[in-house]
């Protein structure tokens, strides 16, 4: 009996998702496309179409012979086939399979409509692969602190945005924000622990973080299960600075990034100019976390990203690539709402004590 009722839910699962493939997928005769354009090796073998993810994401396995410089010499006819513009489409590799894409540029991911777990990290947008959420887990030691570089247009504000937004509902964290630009941050100005404009007083606050760390490493040396405050330390626009002026701004920054994290202290930067000068190799090793948005020239995409096009192939608007140790995935930074990001600040001040809450 227990057989009949496994076989007969078996049935019924596989009938549904018959369904879905005839009524929700549109189906493509890859296999005429690919023999009319003679894409297959020497031994007439042609790539099989493995599964297919939604309308947009089509996944091959390829015979001996055939690697994604074959499918990229047709593109444009793929392209065509597909009948979407070529610049909207990607191909590359996935794991052993081919992976088609065709970029949507209307697809947008609001923050508000998630649910998110805030053991796994601060949220910061959904993997084009997987589909599922991307978290930065600071607390690691390959994810401690975090760059966001990504020219004008970008999404780079957005993206801190969201995490600013995540990280002023949380408990028993202290904020710290240096607003260079004047415009992004300010409307958490009375929800963090100290507000700076411009350059003025980063250094001064810098010092009283490196002193706060150093208390704490002798605790930890006598209580190794101490628990601490996390505190960030967010620097919007890292082009302010510069190191041959700014000497002792990068010194104070070196120290934090290269000990904040065993003493619960972490540094968020952002940056539209992501060259060496801003950016010293000594500094950009000890930021373990980095998420790279379209990049408007080929130097800004490899300090990133080590490669020369990788960030320049961008959209813009919050599409682009999460770097964390040895793993990089594509992801759609979360978009999120004028309305719910002013409820959100406008919400009892966790980081600050009797505080009158003002409109923003």
């Amino acid at each position: 009996m227990i057989y009949l009722i496994n076989l007969l839910v078996d049935s019924i699962f596989n009938a549904a998702k018959a369904i879905e493939n005839i009524v929700f997928k549109k189906k493509y005769n890859w296999d005429k496309l690919f023999y009319e354009l003679g894409l297959c090796n020497r031994s007439g073998e042609y790539p099989i179409l493995h599964h297919q993810y939604k309308d947009n994401n089509f996944y091959f396995t390829i015979p001996t012979g055939l690697s994604v410089n074959d499918f990229m010499k047709y593109k444009i006819e793929i392209a065509t086939f597909l009948k979407v513009n070529s610049d909207k489409l990607k191909i590359e590799y996935k794991n052993t399979l081919i992976l088609i894409h065709i970029n949507n540029n209307d697809e947008k991911y609001n923050y508000n409509d998630f649910c998110f777990d805030d053991k796994k990290g601060v949220p910061v947008g959904i993997d084009l692969d997987t589909h599922n959420i991307v978290y930065w887990y600071y607390k690691s030691a390959n994810e401690c602190h975090l760059l966001i570089a990504g020219a004008t247009g970008s999404g780079k504000s957005v993206c801190l945005d969201v995490i600013v937004n995540n990280l002023i509902k949380r408990k028993n964290i202290d904020l710290y924000i240096q607003d260079t630009k004047l415009i992004d941050l300010y409307q958490y100005k009375d929800k963090c622990k100290y507000y700076g404009e411009g350059k003025d007083g980063i250094e001064d606050i810098m010092e009283e973080l490196i002193e706060e760390m150093n208390r704490r490493y002798k605790t930890l040396r006598r209580n190794k299960d101490r628990r601490y405050k996390d505190i960030f330390l967010i620097i919007e626009e890292l082009a302010s600075f510069n190191p041959k002026v700014d000497k002792e701004f990068y010194r104070l920054l070196g120290e934090l990034l290269a000990k904040g994290r065993a003493a619960s202290i972490y540094v968020i930067l952002t940056t539209q100019t992501p060259y060496a000068e801003i950016l010293p190799g000594a500094l950009k090793s000890n930021i373990n976390t980095k998420i790279g948005l379209k990049a408007n020239t080929k130097e800004a995409s490899k300090i990133i990203s080590g490669d020369y096009e990788a960030l320049m192939n961008l959209r813009g608007k919050g599409h682009g690539k999460i770097f964390t140790g040895n793993s990089v995935r594509e992801i759609q930074c979360f978009n999120i709402k004028e309305a719910s990001t002013a409820a959100t600040v406008n919400a009892p001040d966790s980081n600050k004590a009797n505080r009158t809450e003002k409109t923003i």
